[in-house]
This record gives structure tokens, sequence and C-alpha cells, in this order.
């Protein structure tokens, strides 16, 4: 009774949070997280990047159709070796705060980004940039460091104003993370605790057809089911990025939501810190693996999706399907431990001064991963593994587990664009590998792949990669999902790009 009074007051407060003026167009959706940061080289999380995405523009963007479409750029034509390629830029571009947009942006953006002092993990998409110069005010030639087909679908990343940074050292805790200036169709009204609200920019040469943007944290999944069943009102929401599974079939025959499916390139994975005594032991991760019955925590848990046996997507080019996912297999995994010498003392396993015994790091802001989280430690007791939850606030745990490293085990979700590139997480020099791993087969492969010019080479690369990774177990790979987005029918002209979400959000109406 208790709970439910609970979350009957928690839904009603949520509701008076997005309340507007009656005629007010006014866009609201709420996230699971904060926004880290607004500054596009930090926006790590999804919640960051689909604001940027409202907020900062690219040279190029992929339109409806999956074709390139200029956005900063008007055109472009590629050098005829390959080794380069020149852009046109749009002329009368203003960033928000009325200055004027010029080829100077676009070479700081990247001079910024390639500055060894500015760390950020997306840093390697500008590896393969060995010169930016500007022609003038709106032209921008960008050299290579070798040949590369169709080089224009590399420009996606975000153009920075160079007036509003000192220097191309860029800090993480830069204040213009909270108080952006773009040119995108929205510029930033209110950076709150809990909410950001967006402006339309009547300056963007597209003007976008809806006036306001409200974001509102909302970490309960059930509180935004309950806000989009309000859709139709001024005090619900227009928009649920990830409907809950179990939430779908509410919405199959709604008159006043329509269910969308959100098409990402994403993985679930559980980490391993290969630092922490036992966890370095193959033996030992390959164990845990065996103990965990993905299908069964998938479906109780988060709903459909394909069980993984590597570091991509079933639809990547990347996957390899001569590599079968693990399955659950308690005897098996008792045995491997038993004949590793990890006795069981009590309900723990113990070898020397080695207990496996581990704290599983948890973002707290990811609700649903708590029942997850109880349906591993189950699993795992099975074979004397003991797991001991620690829940953190989304920056602590970002700052926890991505910068300091401090865990044994951890869950949670890699979002990519359009290919899954994971030189980052897997190289022992990557910027993104916070697991601490190494090993000398993948760093050779990651390398060769990365220097070759032949695609299909590239291809085998990392299908020889998928198989090792499997083997080796950095990470214990989950699962990918099917996602769907609920969105009020009062929307109208909508298109969710995939992993960006708002690439199109200035063609989108809502009607009254």
């Amino acid at each position: 009774m208790m709970n439910r009074l609970l979350s009957s007051l928690l839904v009603s407060c949520v509701v008076a949070a997005f309340a507007a003026p009656a005629d007010a167009q006014v866009f609201r959706y709420p996230e699971d997280a904060r926004p880290t940061s607004l500054l596009p080289f930090f926006a790590e999380d999804m919640s960051s990047v689909r604001m940027v995405e409202l907020i900062f523009d690219s040279l190029v963007i992929i339109n409806k159709r999956g074709d390139l479409e200029g956005s900063l750029a008007t055109s472009w034509k590629t050098d005829p070796d390959n080794m380069g390629i020149r852009f046109v830029l749009r002329e009368g571009v203003k960033w928000h705060d009325g200055k004027p947009f010029s080829a100077e942006d676009v070479v700081f953006t990247v001079q910024a980004a390639q500055n060894p002092k500015t760390v950020f993990n997306a840093k390697s998409k500008f590896g393969f940039i060995r010169d930016v110069s500007a022609e003038g005010q709106f032209g921008v030639h960008f050299t290579f460091n070798r040949p590369i087909n169709e080089p224009e679908r590399r420009f996606l990343f975000k153009v920075l104003p160079k007036h509003a940074f000192k220097s191309t050292r860029i800090s993480r805790k830069d204040r213009f993370g909270r108080k952006p200036v773009g040119t995108g169709p929205y510029k930033v009204q209110k950076f709150g605790a809990r909410s950001v609200s967006l402006e339309v920019n009547p300056d963007y040469w597209a003007p976008a057809r809806i006036g306001e943007v409200l974001m509102q944290h909302t970490p309960d999944k059930s509180a935004q089911v309950s806000l989009l069943q309000y859709s139709g009102k001024q005090a619900g929401v227009q928009a649920v990025i990830f409907l809950p599974p179990k939430n779908v079939p509410i919405f199959e025959n709604s008159d006043q939501v329509v269910l969308e499916p959100y098409h990402t390139v994403s993985w679930w994975y559980m980490a391993f810190n290969h630092k922490s005594r036992g966890l370095e032991d193959p033996v030992v991760r390959d164990a845990i693996a065996l103990a965990i019955n993905r299908e069964e925590l998938l479906e109780a848990h988060l709903g459909r999706g394909d069980i993984l046996g590597g570091p991509f997507t079933e639809s990547s080019p990347f996957y390899n399907f001569e590599v079968d996912p693990r399955e659950q297999d308690i005897a098996r995994a008792n045995k491997m431990l038993d004949d590793a010498g990890y006795k069981k003392k009590g309900s723990v396993r113990r070898k020397g001064r080695t207990k496996l015994q581990f704290t599983f790091v948890m973002d707290k802001e990811l609700a649903s991963n708590q029942a997850l989280l109880l349906g591993i430690e189950a699993q795992l007791k099975k074979i004397g593994v003991r797991v001991k939850a620690q829940y953190v606030d989304h920056a602590r745990y970002r700052e926890q587990v991505f910068n300091r490293n401090k865990f044994d085990l951890t869950l949670n979700v890699w979002s990519f664009e359009e290919v899954e590139d994971v030189y980052p997480l897997f190289h022992s020099k990557g910027v993104m590998n916070f697991i601490n791993y190494s090993n000398k087969e993948v760093d050779e492969l990651l390398d060769t792949a990365k220097s070759t010019r032949d695609y299909k080479k590239y291809k085998e690369y990392m299908k020889q990669l998928h198989a090792v990774l499997n083997r080796d177990l950095p990470y214990y790979f989950l699962w990918s999902l099917d996602v769907y987005s609920g969105l009020s029918r009062q929307l109208k002209g909508t298109f969710i790009q995939p992993y960006y979400y708002f690439t199109s959000f200035e063609e989108w109406e809502l009607s009254p």
C-alpha cells in the first residue's frame, strides 16, 4: 500500500513539473539520466548525445533515406587520390550568441579534438585527419593519413565556436558544457539540476516548427509510462525514448500513442576489472559467464533481443556467426573452479588469499538494472561467487568506474554510431579501456585492422577479433535489445534517427 502511494506521489510530482501554459508549443520528454555535458566532445551518455543533436550542427548529416546531406556544408568534393576532401560551407550562419560562423570554426574544432591535452573518449574519430586548413571564409580542406573511400561520411562530428574558447586545449569541466553556444535549431534556455529547457533558434536556416523543448530527468520508468499516457494533455510528455518491453502492450492499440522502432547499434555488457584479484584469471571469468543464463535474464527484465557472442550486434558486418555464444552450464563452471583450485569455504570460493567475492558497481539511475543485478547475483551464488552491490549516482558512477577504475564488476551499455569502433575499448592503450585489459594478440589485430586500406580485410580482422574476445572475455557480452519509442499522435512528420534520435527534429510538428 505504501509503495503504491509513493509511486502515485512521484507521478503526480513529475506531471506537475511537465505542466505548461495551455497555449505553449512545448515538446516534453523524460530521460533516465541527466546530461553530463552539452559540450559535444564530452557528450558520452545518450541523454547528452540527444540534446547535443538539437543544439549543434555537423558539416553533413544522414537524412531519412540514409543518404548524406549537407548541413553546415552545402557541397563537397573528394580529391582525385582519395587523400583529401574540400567542403564549401553555408553562408550567413550565426552562432547562438550572434557571432558569424566560418571555416575557422571548423579548423578550430579539429585542432581542439587532436590536441593531446583535450582528452575524450571519441578522440579516435579525428585520427584519420592529417591536416585541415581554411580556404577563405567559407571553404575548408582536409588532408588524410591514407586514402579513404567515401570520406564525407566521417564528418558527422559537431562543430564548435572558436571564439568561445581560449585555446584548443578543452577541459571536461569547461563551463561551456552547461552553457553551450551552437548553430543548431535550438539554444539552451536553462540547464537545471532536474531539467534542461531549449528555445527555438530564430536565425536557423530552416527554423524548427516546435517552439520549445523540455527535457525532464525522470529515472523512474513507471513514471515515464504514466506521463506518456497523459500525452494528449498539457501535463503529459510527447515521447518516451525507450519503452520497457513489459509496457509496450499498453500502447499497441492506443488512440494517443504510436509505437516506433528505435534502431540503435548498441549492446549490453558485464565488465570485469582485470586488476581485481580473481578476475584477472580467465578461468574465473569463464566460470562467471557459464553461470549466467542470459536468455532468462533478458526475458524477465528487459524483453526481446539477440544474445551476443562478441562485441558487435548481429546486424554488424563484423559479427562472427561461427562463434557460438556461451550457454549456462553450472556443473561445468563448478568443475572449472574446482580444477583451478578455488575451493568452497562456506558459500564463497577461495584460493589462497583470493576470495571470489566482488563489488558490483551500478548506476542507480538505471532503475531496471537493479532487478537485473539481483538475478545475476542469484545465479552466481550457485558457483560460489558472491557479489556486493554498490549503487552510486550517475555522475559518481562515471567518475568511479570510467575514470578511477574503482570497481570489480559493472553492467552497462555501449552505443555506437554507424560503425562499431571497438579499438578504444579493447586496445591496451585505448582511451575507453577502463577495465585495464591487455592482450598482445588483440592489440596486433586492432593495429593491423586500423592500418589496412582494404575493407574486406578489415572485416576479416574484426571477425577474428570477435572470436578472440569471446574466448578471452574482457567483458561478458550480453545482448542487443529490440527497442521501441512511444510517440504522441500529436506529433507529425516524425523520424527517429538511429543513435542520434533528434537529427530531423526541426521537421517535427506538434498539433494542438
